[in-house]
């Protein structure tokens, strides 16, 4: 097996999208045995037929581009006893909202979103200062005003770009509702002070194959990332995407996720949401109603205003969106908070601190809401709380 430009550099992928038998062919995950290094993985797919885009260290993993004949080479593979564990599926992976009709242009004086204010942040004294926070999404617009001073840096996960640039929309959005900086001008967000990283997973319309999520993660995990934002969402999972969520979770990364927006129906979460170790975040307006298009299910974690929530768009404008993609940053900024109040808290530790200190809303399904709605003050008070008995406790020691 070949490697292709793609898994150096994404030149001119499409010349190798037909085999020389005028197949088609398609994106495939081959996963390899912990006990395989990563410099053994292209010596054991040598001689198969096909070409090796990248490799997925995260999840011990390359992506391969085969058509059915092809594939059939590393398949056999998996059979033996060459270190190949399986061959999944690179799922397609879409953004989790609805997007507003209106569109302001600069605002000259701040405004702080409904949003914002319904979390209850009160008077914390932290602002997410010292705290990265990644944003797996369509890019961010770093150039904004009201976010080029905590935008850090980036990383496109999209093969033959090489820009985090944000050419949607949607990832700069929701940038402004975690870290919108308290400047006197536009929004400002849950974290105003905190460091954001552009993680682009999804193009221009929106859409992303798993492979490039992992990518993603893997490069939150070699920065030392603290907490992820993934405004996105699948309606399928393998075990490749839940083994991508498991490792992040071991590498410590809190992960905040759209619920997704197939409600009202029953047992709609979407992945990763879906999964124990996110932190899954449905959607209310400003009503307190568990927003119509939220999905349900017991995987919900808790709930966020996520319907007409204003927040920064490219070309130094701003604009008001719906969905959980909306309500997951809100959650993500208050982690950010949390993580400056006590940076020794666990991804475990800190959702259960989201859950017990939530706004429970009366005659509201557990699978509608969670635990409730988001309560900054009351979070951040219970690890005051957590400090007051640990100090206690070691002047009983003493």
């Amino acid at each position: 097996m070949r490697r292709s430009p793609r898994s150096v550099g994404g030149r001119d992928i499409q010349s190798f999208r037909f085999s020389a038998t005028g197949k088609r062919r398609e994106q495939k995950i081959v996963v390899f045995d912990d006990s395989i290094g990563r410099d053994q993985w292209a010596e054991i797919l040598a001689e198969c037929r096909g070409h090796i885009l990248r490799e997925l260290p995260l999840v011990n993993a390359v992506l391969v581009l085969v058509d059915d004949d092809e594939i059939a080479d590393v398949q056999a593979l998996a059979s033996s006893r060459s270190g190949v564990v399986r061959v999944e599926d690179d799922i397609d992976i879409e953004l989790a909202h609805e997007l507003g009709k209106v569109s302001w242009s600069p605002r000259f004086r701040e405004d702080i979103p409904w949003g914002v204010k319904r979390v209850n942040i009160g008077d914390a004294n932290q602002t997410g200062a010292g705290v990265n926070v990644g944003i797996l999404d369509t890019g961010i617009d770093q150039r904004h005003p009201d976010l080029s001073r905590n935008v850090k840096g980036g990383y496109s996960a999209i093969p033959g770009i090489e820009s985090a640039s944000d050419d949607n929309g949607h990832g700069t959005h929701v940038a402004g509702t975690i870290g919108a900086l308290r400047n006197g001008l536009g929004v400002l967000g849950v974290a105003p002070k905190v460091n954001i990283y552009a993680v682009k997973v999804l193009n221009d319309k929106g859409s992303g194959k798993l492979s490039n999520l992992i990518d993603g993660i893997g490069w939150c995990v070699e920065k030392e990332i603290r907490v992820v934002n993934m405004s996105l969402s699948s309606s399928v999972e393998n075990q490749t995407f839940r083994d991508m969520v498991q490792n992040a979770r071991k590498a410590g990364i809190t992960m905040v996720c759209a619920a997704g927006n197939r409600g009202p129906g029953s047992n709609s979460v979407g992945y990763p949401a879906r999964y124990v170790e996110s932190i899954a975040v449905a959607a209310i307006d400003q009503n307190d109603k568990i927003a119509d298009f939220s999905s349900r299910g017991r995987e919900v974690t808790l709930s966020a205003p996520g319907v007409d929530i204003l927040s920064t768009w490219p070309g130094r404008k701003y604009r008001k969106s719906t969905g959980t993609s909306m309500a997951a940053p809100h959650v993500t900024g208050t982690v950010a908070l949390l993580l400056e109040a006590d940076p020794g808290l666990s991804p475990s530790e800190i959702k259960s601190i989201l859950q017990a200190s939530a706004d429970r809303l009366d005659g509201v399904n557990q699978d509608e809401q969670g635990a409730g709605v988001l309560n900054v003050a009351q979070a951040l008070s219970r690890i005051s709380k957590k400090r007051t008995r640990g100090a206690s406790v070691m002047g009983v020691a003493t």
